[in-house]
């Protein structure tokens, strides 16, 4: 069933991941509204709105970093982690 991909651990764990997130949020969402706000993207919106922006992001700089040759894909996924964190508080 799953023969479509070629799956190895990193993609699973990624798959899984998201698939969490969006649980999760789900969940979240269920017991506590979400509250739209203004952040310093300039446009409003709510949590789930800046998670979806958060994980596009740093798929992007994720992309940008191996389109540059970046040496370490650890020192760049921590950066963009640290985008998407700041993005998903403040954004």
């Amino acid at each position: 069933m799953l023969d479509w991909m070629y799956w190895t651990t990193p993609v699973a764990i990624t798959f899984i991941g998201i698939a969490l997130m969006i649980t999760g949020m789900t969940i979240w969402g269920h017991y506590r509204i979400p509250i739209r706000r203004k952040g310093f993207l300039g446009i409003v919106t709510d949590r789930g709105d800046r998670l979806y922006i958060s994980i596009i992001t740093f798929a992007l700089l994720m992309v940008v970093s191996f389109a540059l040759e970046v040496p370490s894909a650890l020192l760049s996924a921590l950066a963009a982690a640290s985008v998407s964190a700041v993005i998903l508080k403040w954004g």
